[in-house]
């Protein structure tokens, strides 16, 4: 549960970020601005450098990026994986996190300069913001958009790992199996171990990309260790127990 931990760690400090920018933003309110005078400091108003810097969603996005670390911790290495590719991957998504922190400071202020012409007050607009109000990342997004990152991440370095194994080598679908897993996981997690050519042929890119976006999953080379990690048992019963069972790829492919 580091992972999910770490992305709601990550979505308290985008939430926080978006309620002091607001503040200050009023702060020239409160200071006898005009709403023009408010706009035009608005216009020249460098968001990204302000989020991450004054405001330090830097120090948030590094304390994520603890969590690659972890990651690869955890993982067993079952092929090589050079350094050079693992920073590359890393310095990717940090970038990525970053530029979405520039992107998110200008939606909020398109946000807060069309609430105050409108005479809203500073929580109503704090609230709207919150909700996503002007396409504006809402708090449980970033959530979801760091577990995704970090479980990419991983999937990314199974990938690399993958890539000399002869093969016969066989994988298997490790990851969390509950209610809430989607039903081509259950079905590819109830399946034991296959082929990369077995995997490819049935569930296409899914070695690559498992169930789609914010999937907690991913194909892993079997070893001893991860069979004692697999659940193949409690899949198999969960879809047995479904109403419903409609296994799609992250292709749109219905399988079964």
């Amino acid at each position: 549960m580091a992972k999910e931990t770490a992305s709601l760690e990550y979505a308290k400090a985008v939430e926080r970020v978006q309620k002091e920018l607001v503040e200050q933003i009023f702060d020239l309110q409160k200071q006898g601005l005009s709403k023009n005078e408010i706009l035009l400091v608005l216009q020249g108003l460098d968001m990204e450098d302000i989020i991450l810097n004054q405001l330090n969603l830097n120090a948030d996005i590094d304390k994520l990026m603890l969590e690659y670390e972890n990651v690869l911790g955890a993982m067993e290495m079952t092929g090589a994986v050079t350094a050079e590719s693992l920073t590359a991957l890393q310095r990717i998504d940090r970038n990525s996190f970053a530029k979405q922190a520039g992107v998110m400071g200008e939606l909020i202020k398109k946000e807060v300069a069309r609430g105050i012409l409108a005479g809203a007050t500073e929580k109503d607009i704090a609230d709207g913001i919150l909700r996503g109000a002007g396409g504006v990342l809402r708090p449980d997004q970033a959530e979801t958009l760091a577990n995704t990152a970090l479980n990419q991440f991983e999937r990314n370095v199974t990938v690399e790992m993958a890539e000399l194994d002869p093969a016969n080598a066989r994988y298997v679908y490790l990851g969390v199996i509950d209610e809430k897993t989607r039903d081509i996981c259950l079905l590819m997690a109830s399946e034991g171990s296959m082929t990369r050519a077995e995997i490819d042929a049935k569930y296409p890119n899914t070695f690559s990309n498992a169930g789609g976006f914010n999937c907690r999953h991913r194909w892993a080379r079997e070893t001893s260790r991860s069979e004692q990690l697999i659940k193949p048992d409690k899949a198999s019963s969960l879809i047995d127990n479904k109403k419903r069972f409609n296994p799609v790829t992250v292709e749109g492919i219905k399988v079964g």
